[in-house]
């Protein structure tokens, strides 16, 4: 029997992250990391929490089990901040914390699980960025800087790594009533949609096709694939 790959989910507790985590369990074996909400999965999911604004240095007792357990590893980054203001007040605690969760985090952690994958010459990296983030909208400027960051890092990663069968990849999302749209008001709801040439939200569905083709692939590497309904 071929043993399922692990799937490593950062921000399992947000909205899309939890659905996604809830859709594929069956077919992949899953470890959801979240910081403050505890996520409510099915019981064959490993759960555990991790503060991504620390330094880390608990992660080895943290993913070092599964890292123990499982061969083949897949990391898909749903975590991410985001702090609405206009770049004139931005202090040093708001870029600081950005920074941490949204990109420092993001490689630390890549940087610790990178050697187990190019020991079994197998990886997948795919990161969930922002097709808003990255347009850059107002008072959004944290927040796009970083989402630009982990973008450029996995063109930059899939470089250096590509020799051992690990890729890295983008999958630059719309709008999906989860998380932050499903509490926009109506009016700011229809105005959005509006700009859609579909005219309509995005469904869990089309975020899974994409991972999966990214998942199999071992010819996409360094990519972005923009979910979004054509809003780009």
């Amino acid at each position: 029997m071929v043993k399922k790959k692990c799937l490593i989910v950062l921000g399992g507790s947000s909205g899309i992250g939890k659905e996604i985590i809830n859709k594929i369990q069956n077919r992949y074996n899953i470890c959801a990391l979240y910081n403050k909400n505890k996520p409510i999965l099915k019981k064959n999911a490993k759960i555990l929490q991790l503060d991504l604004n620390t330094n880390l240095s608990n992660l080895k007792e943290i993913l070092g089990p599964t890292l123990k357990n499982n061969k083949k590893f897949v990391l898909i980054n749903f975590a991410a901040v985001k702090i609405d203001k206009i770049s004139l007040f931005i202090n040093d605690n708001e870029f600081d914390y950005t920074v941490n969760v949204n990109i420092k985090s993001f490689l630390k952690i890549i940087q610790f699980i990178l050697p187990k994958m190019m020991k079994n010459n197998w990886g997948r990296i795919i990161n969930i960025s922002s097709s808003g983030g990255l347009k850059g909208d107002k008072g959004t400027a944290l927040y796009s800087l970083s989402k630009s960051a982990t973008q450029t890092m996995m063109k930059v990663m899939s470089q250096e790594y590509g020799k051992f069968n690990i890729t890295f990849n983008t999958i630059k999302l719309g709008n999906f009533n989860y998380g932050l749209f499903k509490v926009l008001d109506k009016k700011l709801k229809r105005k959005i949609i509006q700009k859609i040439p579909s005219n309509k939200t995005g469904k869990i569905s089309n975020i899974l096709s994409a991972l999966y083709f990214l998942i199999d692939a071992d010819y996409v590497n360094g990519s972005t694939i923009d979910v979004d309904g054509g809003m780009n």
